[in-house]
């Protein structure tokens, strides 16, 4: 199985100073795309940038990437049907 890259970012939001964590996400893995239609081929599976973590500075948001980034990867991998 071949490594999945990492593609968050780490954003300031300029109305409130804060920092966040934005990462693509798969639709299916939201549960806005029902995984049995992707299955069929009625529908397929696509991505949304989201935000995961919002925090007040740039170096606990870098901290918590580096904590969660497994996770982060699971969640931007699009769902297919073997």
């Amino acid at each position: 199985m071949k490594k999945r890259e990492l593609k968050a970012e780490i954003i300031e939001r300029t109305y409130d100073n804060s920092w966040q964590v934005v990462t693509p996400a798969s639709l299916t893995r939201l549960n806005e795309t029902n995984k049995e239609l992707v299955k069929d081929g009625e529908a397929v599976d696509l991505t949304r940038w989201i935000t995961v973590h919002v925090t007040n500075n740039q170096r606990n948001a870098k901290k918590w990437l580096d904590t969660h980034a497994q996770d982060v990867v699971k969640l931007g991998t699009l769902y297919e049907v073997a």
